[in-house]
């Protein structure tokens, strides 16, 4: 007959479960859901930062600088350094189209130019000079006293040629002539001459040119073109007072074709960028067009007789020029679209006896591009740009030195980016500062914070201003300062000791993933809570959420800590154990001290998912989150809400 096993099983205790929070190093993430992410991210974080091993602390608060006075946006900010680095201008373009420079908390207005009202200018140092750009206004120059402008020129009139060896031909050929300023700008070219029946070779001819030049006070010489009528390119340039040519058939340029624009009184740019000891700049009226400058002490003249010149970056395919950089390391330049990016390289060509400059481009990406120059930042050996597709980086592919590659740095806070108008890609800006890259929305009053040493969006920073304009500056004693142009037209600074926003109240929020404890088909009974804090300065609260068996999520636990605590003194042993003496205490006590804060207690409600909340609203409330873990006992099979059976 069959034989059963008729003894009673032995009683198993359920297993206690386990959730605990050791680090947040990995940041931020908001392409998931709360449910999806790991216990090292973060499913909120608002005005924090990470520290150490990624502990998670309140922002740098931040001061006022000092105030234009202006009431509204700041429309550019950069600074000067006199050569034995005795001065030191921090600059600033107020709405009402001034520049100004800090003076105590308020400006000194620098005079020799004017903006139109809400413009934006950007800055840049060479030679012992600082130069401003703006779409509305030529290139001024800023030399620490005063603003100055160049003048404008005429083109040369009065072109002329005479075949002079009599040579004949079928050969139809006609010239121009453009006149450089003394500050490198072009005028547009003379009015066209054209000479017929000469022959194919013109290195068997001589012609000869001449022409009258512009009434001016200075100018620097001329450039002459050659070419079938409307296809002129560069032959050769003279000096200031040689108003002639003799051209004897040496070859013309293939791709130096005449300005379009005069640009004698400076350009008018969006853009300006520093390679090497030369100027970049984007025409306005021509936005595929790279100007680039001869080299210093011919930083600021952009025509081919000083060594400067241009190249179309392709031309006409209905994206501008937006941004351009200098890759680290390299001698390379990188220059942005709103929807691609491009290397540049500086080759230098003869030209019978001439040897000009010979720009050369070729594509990074033809689908990614930056929105506007403001975002663009040095990040070590890379470069960060932000465009419609996202954050991305621009740098060296891994053992490949001479290799230029892009990659994005975005997934993890892309449904932020989705909820971007086209208003905030054309309005944000950056800095990289501590090892952090802030991108700023003005007219959303956030920042994104990326932190480069632990590779993860740390958090959002929520501020009471918009951030306009940011940049670094060094002051006399040496200190770095952040500086930053706001919304209001008061400068500020980031102020890492501060714990508010020129006064306000910095709200800080961190919310954890949501933890099942491993099994999401069944309940728990959420028994123990640990929560291990450093640090605390003002009101620190804690919230406990629990979604029920139902879906309802509420919070089952609230409490506050406030200030930090533990302190205290103690020998080197006790001088009892009981009622027999236990050994010697050391005459000399010994200080323990300790920031840390731990707070624990009992829950025992049920629930499917927990959720950590700990926040600091408060004025001047911090806290420093170490670590938190929570024990939990399962329920058997069967325990969800009846509700969802089917």
């Amino acid at each position: 007959m069959p034989i059963f096993d008729q003894r009673i099983p032995a009683y198993k205790k359920t297993g206690t479960a386990t959730a605990e929070w050791k680090t947040f190093r990995k940041g931020l993430n908001l392409l998931l859901r709360p449910t999806e992410i790991g216990f090292d991210e973060m499913a909120e974080s608002v005005n924090l930062i990470l520290t150490g091993s990624g502990v998670p602390t309140g922002r740098w608060g931040t001061e006022l600088y000092f105030d234009t006075l202006a009431g509204d946006d700041v429309g550019g900010l950069g600074s000067y350094v006199s050569k034995d680095e005795s001065q030191r201008d921090l600059l600033a373009l107020t709405y009402d189209g001034k520049i100004v420079k800090k003076s105590s908390q308020s400006y000194s207005l620098i005079t020799g130019q004017s903006y139109p009202t809400g413009s934006t200018a950007r800055f840049e140092q060479l030679g012992n000079k600082t130069y401003i750009v703006c779409k509305d206004v030529a290139l001024t120059e800023y030399n620490g006293t005063n603003l100055s402008v160049y003048a404008t020129i005429s083109a040369p009139t009065g072109l002329s040629a005479t075949n002079f060896s009599g040579a004949t031909g079928s050969n139809r050929v006609s010239y121009k002539v453009v006149a450089i300023s003394s500050n490198g700008g072009q005028t547009t070219p003379s009015t066209n001459y054209v000479l017929q029946n000469l022959p194919t070779d013109l290195t068997k001819t001589e012609i000869r040119l001449f022409w009258t030049a512009p009434s001016c006070a200075t100018y620097s010489g001329f450039e002459v073109y050659r070419g079938s009528e409307g296809n002129e390119t560069f032959l050769a340039s003279t000096s200031a007072g040689v108003t002639y040519y003799v051209d004897k058939g040496e070859p013309a340029s293939e791709t130096i074709l005449p300005p379009v624009t005069n640009t004698t009184g400076g350009v008018k740019s969006k853009i300006i960028a520093k390679y090497k000891d030369r100027l970049l700049v984007v025409p306005v009226d021509d936005p595929n067009m790279l100007m680039v400058s001869g080299r210093y002490p011919d930083h600021y003249k952009f025509s081919w007789y000083d060594g400067g010149g241009y190249i179309y970056i392709d031309p006409d395919s209905g994206d501008s020029i937006t941004s351009i950089a200098v890759q680290p390391i390299a001698d390379r330049i990188v220059v942005y679209k709103n929807h691609s990016s491009y290397l540049v390289n500086l080759d230098i060509v003869q030209l019978g006896n001439y040897w000009v400059l010979d720009p050369q481009y070729s594509p990074i990406s033809t689908s990614i591009g930056a929105s506007n120059p403001d975002t663009l930042a040095t990040v070590e050996n890379d470069t960060f740009y932000f465009g419609t597709e996202g954050l991305y980086v621009t740098g060296y592919e891994p053992n490949f030195l001479n290799i230029i590659r892009t990659n994005e740095i975005s997934a993890r806070i892309r449904p932020y980016l989705d909820l971007l108008s086209k208003e905030d890609y054309q309005t944000a800006c950056a800095m990289y500062v501590n090892k952090k890259y802030l991108l700023s929305f003005p007219l959303r009053k956030e920042i994104v914070v990326y932190d480069r040493e632990r590779g993860c969006f740390a958090s959002i920073w929520r501020l009471p201003f918009g951030i306009v304009k940011m940049s670094k500056f060094y002051e006399d004693n040496g200190d770095e300062k952040w500086v930053l142009g706001l919304d209001d037209g008061r400068v500020a600074v980031f102020n890492r000791y501060l714990n508010n926003d020129i006064g306000q109240t910095i709200e800080k929020t961190l919310r954890t993933n949501k933890t099942d404890f491993g099994d999401w088909t069944t309940l728990q009974t959420i028994e123990y809570f640990y929560f291990l804090f450093r640090n605390i300065i003002g009101t620190t609260s804690v919230t406990i959420l629990l979604e029920d068996r139902n879906g309802l999520t509420t919070g089952v636990k609230s409490f506050t800590i406030s200030g930090a605590e533990i302190s205290g003194y103690t020998g080197y042993g006790m001088d009892k154990y009981g009622t027999a003496k236990y050994g010697t205490s050391n005459s000399t006590s010994v200080s323990i001290s300790s920031d840390e804060i731990p707070r624990w207690g009992t829950l025992f409600k049920v629930g499917k998912l927990l959720q950590m909340e700990v926040s600091s609203t408060a004025a001047n409330s911090n806290f420093e989150l170490l670590k938190i873990k929570v024990t939990a006992k399962k329920h058997q099979r069967g325990s969800l809400s009846s509700s969802t059976r089917v």
